[in-house]
Parts: C-alpha cells; structure tokens; sequence
C-alpha cells in the first residue's frame, strides 16, 4: 500500500468487523497513519520497537513476518505497547522542541560571533554583549569588509532566531497560563517556566507512569542503564532509549540549582566522593524524583532544609 490514508482505509474497511485493533510500529514519520486511522474509528495501538524481540526462530525477515509476529504477541496478550502522545497537545510540544532548536542554532551564532572577536582583534565578548550590537558597532570594529560582512551576517541571523523564539514563547505562555503542574514544578530550585513548560508538555499523562519514580526516572535517562548479578555488571541496557527533552530539563536545573548555598553544599560533597560528572547526574536525578513526587501529590510541600540539609 501507498501513503494514502484513503488506500490504507479502504483495504480495512472490508474487516471493520472482524478486526480487534490494528497495531503499529513506532515510528518517527507514523502521526498522519495513527490519526488518520484513529479518527476513522481504528482502535489503534502502537507496538514498543526498543522492548519487543523478533521471534528467534526465524531465518529471514521482512515486513510480512513481522507484521505475523506483531499479530501473534498481541492475540497473546503479551505486545509492548508505546505511549500515543494525545493529539490537542501535540502541537505545542513540538513547538516547544522547535524553541529549544532554534536556541542551540542562535548560541551557535553567537558562538561564532565570538570567535571572530577572538580572532581578529583578541578581545573577549560576552554573549550578552553580542546580542545588543548594531550595525555600525560591527563596521566600527572590523576594517576588513569581507570579515565585517559575515559578521554582519551572523548578527541577524541571530536577531532573526530571537524574533522567532520570542514569538514561540509568547504563544505557549497564553496557553499554559493556568496549568496547575507547571505552577507546582516552578517551586522547585533550577526549574523556572520554561523548564516546567517542558516538563509538563513532554511528558503527557503523568498516570502513565504510575505512582512509582523509577519508571519516570528511567524514561527521563536518569537511571544507570546496566545490568548486574551477583554484584557483578553482566551487561549495559539501551542506554538512549530515552527522552532526551527531559534529561536536558534536569540538567539544565540542576545546573541552574547551585545558586542556592545549600544545594551547592550538597553538591560540592558528591564531586569529592563521585566526581562532577557523576555529581551534576545525582543532582538532576534527585531534582527529577521531587519534581514527580509534587506533580503527583499536588498538596506536597518542598522543603530545602529537609531535602538538602
């Protein structure tokens, strides 16, 4: 079949009473199959690539046998089955990734900015300072024409990526003005809106992770991903099945945390035992666990002296 929802609909339609569900792979390009179908009145499930097995037995696979092994395992009752991402809500969490993409290519900029300065004139310029220049500091600075035009160049492609992030950030804060979790994550150190916006729209359905951390820490990538036995490492896990979003929020929080003396305490006594990688990855796994332990419990209140004391 070809990607046309019409053709894939038509093919179905056939079997509507007879089928139980349909089952697909989670893929990056499946949204406009998943909707279109659940919308056409599909019960639709989405199979879990990273923990499902091919059956062992087989010499030679392709797309038939594994769309009979995805049929088989859920008969059985045993299909690992991926979180469908609601559909109101999809947009702005996307949008919000397109925010954080369009922040890392303006840094990149500036980046760059900086090292023309370095270069040419051996003078360092902070990226605050970067960002406010003109025109006529930029031809006041550099004789060459040819160095001034890149920088030039560089300088609105930064102004216009700071337009554009600003206008995201606009629409989101109308949006999520009065959402209950994004207030109650703001309480915790290193998590301002943005942070919190991001927690909120990434991670859906908080029940789906039950009442239990560990699965939530285990999807943010704040979990050790290796297998032991005996107190012995037998082997390592998939160590980026995860949701890098997420694992970026804590880290930027955990960083953005040590501003406050007794977490910088707290943190300072974990480089000397652990190291500062080890000790910048405790830090944002501990802020992770008290971020889902208040978004589940709305009437829990955050303490500093009791968590970091």
């Amino acid at each position: 079949l070809s990607n046309s929802l019409e053709e894939v609909d038509a093919f179905f339609r056939p079997y509507r009473q007879e089928l139980n569900a349909l089952v697909l792979e989670s893929t990056y390009n499946g949204y406009w199959l998943m909707d279109g179908l659940m919308d056409r009145g599909y019960d639709v499930k989405l199979a879990n690539p990273s923990q499902m097995q091919p059956y062992l037995g087989l010499k030679h696979r392709d797309d038939s046998s594994d769309a009979l092994w995805l049929n088989q395992m859920h008969r059985l009752g045993v299909l690992p089955e991926g979180y469908i991402y609601p559909k109101p809500e999809r947009g702005m969490r996307d949008l919000l990734r397109k925010r954080l993409f369009l922040v890392q290519h303006r840094t990149s900029l500036i980046n760059s900015m900086k090292h023309q300065y370095q270069t040419w004139k051996a003078e360092d310029v902070s990226a605050s300072a970067i960002k406010k220049l003109s025109t006529e500091e930029v031809e006041a600075s550099f004789d060459d024409g040819f160095v001034r035009q890149g920088i030039e160049a560089l300088r609105q492609s930064a102004q216009a990526l700071s337009a554009q992030i600003s206008g995201i950030e606009t629409s989101l804060k109308q949006a999520l003005r009065e959402d209950s979790l994004v207030n109650q994550l703001q309480i915790l150190p290193g998590i301002g809106k943005l942070l919190a916006w991001t927690i909120r729209l990434e991670i859906g359905e908080l029940a789906r992770f039950g009442e239990d951390w560990r699965p939530y820490l285990s999807y943010c990538g704040l979990v050790d991903s290796k297998q032991e036995s005996n107190m012995k490492i037998k082997g390592h896990g998939n160590g980026k099945n995860r949701n890098r979003y997420l694992r970026w929020v804590y880290g930027e929080a955990a960083i953005a945390s040590l501003k406050y003396p007794k977490i910088r305490v707290y943190h300072d006594r974990l480089v000397r035992k652990k190291g500062t990688i080890k000790a910048k990855a405790i830090l944002a796994s501990k802020i992770a666990r008290v971020s889902f332990m208040m978004m589940q419990d709305t009437g829990m209140i955050y303490s500093q002296e009791k968590l970091w004391g």
